[in-house]
Formats: C-alpha cells, sequence, structure tokens
C-alpha cells in the first residue's frame, strides 16, 4: 500500500509539472511579486552554487529546462540535471544541443530513486524541490551520491508562518496537491543527514516590499530595511521558522 502510495504521488507531480512545462512555459508570475523580498535569499544561494560548483561534478536536484545548468557549465567538470517533467528535460536538452555544451546532460529521473552511482557527485543543489518529496527518502538519496565531503544545497520555502499558510490555501493552483513546505523536523532531518549544516533564514520583516513594488526607491529602500530588520529577527531561535525561506547546506563526511 505505501509502494502504491508513492507512486500515486510521484504520478500526480509527473502530471503537473508536465502541464507547468508544456510549451517550454512556466508561468507563476502571480506570485513573482513576492519573491522580490527574497534577494538576499537567493544571491546567497546563486553566489555558493557557483562557488562549490568550480571544477565539480554537479547535480541539479529539480533541473527544469536546465538553465541553471547552462549557467554553470563553464565553470564545472560535469553537470547532470534530473527532472520529473519530460517536457522540461526535453526543452532544456535542445538548449543545451543549440549551445554545442559538452559538459550537461539532462534526465527524466525519480528524484527518491536515481540512477547515478554512489559517491557521484562533488555537489547536489536545488531550488524549491525537496518540500515536493518524501523528504526522509531524499535525504538518503542525496546522501548515497554525494562522494566524502561532498555538499548539498538547497533553498526552500518554509512552512511554519500562518499568515504565508493562508495564503498558500487560497491560490492552490499554483501548487501540487502532495508539496509541504518544510517544517522544523524537516532541518533537523537534513542535520543529521550530513556531518556538518548551516541554515540561513529569509523573508519575514523583507515582505513590507511587496505593496510599494512599484514604486522604485521605496522598494529598494524598504528591502534593504527588511533585510536587515530579518538579519537581526530570524536569529531569535523561535521566529526563525516564521520565515518565508531557507537556504540550507548540508557536507557529508
Amino acid at each position: 500500500m505505501q509502494m502504491d502510495e508513492a507512486a500515486a504521488r510521484i504520478e500526480r507531480e509527473r502530471r503537473f509539472h508536465d502541464a507547468r512545462f508544456a510549451g517550454g512555459e512556466d508561468d507563476r508570475t502571480a506570485q513573482d511579486k513576492y519573491y522580490l523580498a527574497l534577494k538576499g535569499c537567493f544571491d546567497r544561494y546563486e553566489g555558493r552554487r557557483h562557488e562549490l560548483a568550480r571544477n565539480a561534478v554537479v547535480l541539479e536536484y529539480g533541473c527544469a529546462h536546465g538553465h541553471n545548468a547552462i549557467a554553470l557549465a563553464s565553470a564545472a567538470q560535469q553537470i547532470e540535471g534530473i527532472d520529473i517533467s519530460r517536457e522540461a528535460v526535453d526543452a532544456g536538452n535542445a538548449d543545451v544541443a543549440s549551445r554545442g555544451i559538452s559538459n550537461v546532460r539532462l534526465s527524466v529521473q525519480n528524484a527518491e530513486a536515481m540512477d547515478f552511482a554512489d559517491c557521484t557527485f562533488d555537489l547536489v543543489y536545488g531550488s524549491g524541490i525537496l518540500h515536493h518529496l518524501d523528504f526522509n527518502t531524499a535525504m538518503s538519496e542525496l546522501r548515497r551520491v554525494l562522494k566524502p565531503g561532498g555538499v548539498a544545497l538547497f533553498a526552500e520555502p518554509l512552512g511554519h508562518n500562518p499568515l504565508i499558510e493562508v495564503y498558500r490555501r487560497r491560490t492552490p493552483d499554483a501548487r501540487t496537491a502532495d508539496e509541504h513546505p518544510l517544517l522544523s523536523s524537516d532541518f533537523e532531518a537534513f542535520d543529521g543527514t550530513f556531518h556538518q549544516s548551516e541554515h540561513r533564514f529569509y523573508g519575514f520583516a523583507s515582505l513590507a516590499v511587496v505593496p510599494v513594488r512599484n514604486i522604485p526607491a521605496a522598494a529598494a529602500a524598504l528591502r534593504t530595511v527588511g533585510a536587515l530588520v530579518d538579519t537581526v529577527l530570524l536569529r531569535i531561535p523561535g521566529l526563525k521558522w516564521w520565515a518565508w525561506y531557507a537556504v540550507m547546506e548540508g557536507r557529508r563526511a
């Protein structure tokens, strides 16, 4: 029964993402305005991703069209990308071929049961992917495919802030039925998977930028102030769980 339920969940995810990527588009524009509040989060994530990918064998976990893998191609030794959506992977491989890139390969795979050999990758990274998966199974697979000393790097949403949860419930079409923004217990599981781990939290006071997003000067000022306030507030042990997003980094022993 558990296997049947897991297969059904994976198939629901596959259908959702095939529909999402059909025609080469990823249309979540209604949510784009909120991501202005997460500039610091994605600056950190992207900076660490480029730093860790240098001369490395890399896996993008949930690669979509492969845009991030393509951007890292000149830095990394080899990049594999996996996604559950054939629509996305086919479009991505066509883009890779058209650019003449030889060290990027995308494939359709289940992130919870990958085809790669043990100890293959120096870096596994992904954004907004872990919360679509069975978390403990994903942790086991990440540890399996990472080399000793390899790093897992993810940017993921949290599920503790009640106001954000109200918004999610009001916009069900923007997400799959089975996804689950991460809870503190998931972070404990992440910490238990790796020899070393670090988490940075984002998106609390910085959400104040959203109402003034069309006023450039006000938006820039509020984003700066919000980020500074978040730096203080989100270090408070209980309050940090009300953040919207976190950058998670773990290193295998």
